[in-house]
């Protein structure tokens, strides 16, 4: 049977007074948030797990509040389903988690005028089946290492992850220009959103790995898949990547979250196996 070993971790950093980053770790089989040694593996059946990491913006305008009102959303979402059987309904449960954290931040600002100007980033995976199924808005990021084959799976929505895209900047260009940390779309500050959607089949070793910008804006992503080859266990992951980070400077709140795939229920790669990405935009409104 085809499992996943998961962990999630997030550190303040070197220089921010207050952590406005948040994850989410849950179990579709428990119907629960948590981190527990009992819950770190899950089979890989219809009752998968949704995990996800949120960037929150702001400052004293509440991105802690943000990403905290979004990571709730998503787990309301994954709590309603209950399983996920198929595609679609993987789909269905990070839109409605996303519309959901939207239209929460939306009615947070409106009760809370000062708080104008918050929002957060969002990247999620549902983990089922032999499936990862990523929703992204903003400029966290998802990874998957395949033997080792390190590869970003979705894109920046920036103003640079577009250059980027469309080969106007390298990606080492990028970590130096000015507007870097300019953001197309954040979850709360508009009221559509065109998250991007990437679908990947997994195979047995993979692994997944969700972070924050606090993350790759300080490592480099040879420097991040080398700690992710070298480590493999989820837990250790986490833990050297936020500490690489720190050791840093980490101007930024930093989180990481990961997955490893593992059992005998998924494809095993005979010599290097590509990783196949399935891409395509949804449309999402506050309701």
């Amino acid at each position: 049977m085809a499992s996943v070993e998961v962990f999630a971790r997030t550190e303040i950093g070197c220089a921010r007074e207050r952590n406005e980053d948040a994850f989410l770790v849950f179990s579709l089989a428990a119907g629960t948030e948590g981190q527990r040694p009992e819950q770190r593996v899950v089979d890989l059946g219809p009752r998968g797990v949704v995990l996800a990491v949120c960037d929150g913006m702001g400052g004293a305008a509440a991105g802690d509040v943000a990403s905290r009102l979004a990571t709730e959303a998503l787990a309301d979402a994954a709590r309603r389903a209950g399983s996920l059987p198929d595609v679609a309904t993987a789909e269905a449960v990070l839109l409605d988690g996303v519309g959901r954290a939207n239209a929460a931040i939306f009615e947070y600002v409106k009760a809370h005028p000062r708080a104008r100007g918050m929002g957060t980033t969002i990247v999620a995976a549902a983990l089922f089946g032999p499936t990862a199924l990523v929703c992204n808005v903003g400029d966290s990021r998802a990874y998957l290492l395949r033997g080792r084959n390190f590869v970003q799976l979705t894109t920046d929505q920036s103003v640079v992850g577009q250059m980027v895209a469309r080969g106007e900047l390298t990606p080492e260009q990028a970590r130096a220009f000015e507007q870097r940390n300019v953001l197309l779309q954040a979850v709360g500050v508009q009221p559509s959103l065109r998250p991007e959607l990437v679908e990947v089949d997994l195979m047995a070793g993979d692994v997944l790995l969700l972070c924050t910008d606090g993350l790759t804006g300080v490592l480099r992503d040879d420097r991040i898949a080398d700690i992710v080859l070298r480590k493999r266990d989820p837990v250790r992951v986490c833990r050297a990547l936020t500490e690489a980070a720190c050791a840093e400077g980490a101007p930024d709140n930093v989180t990481v979250a990961v997955a490893r795939f593992v059992g005998t229920g998924l494809a095993v790669p005979q010599g290097p196996s590509p990783v196949v990405v399935r891409r395509r935009e949804a449309a999402v409104r506050a309701s």
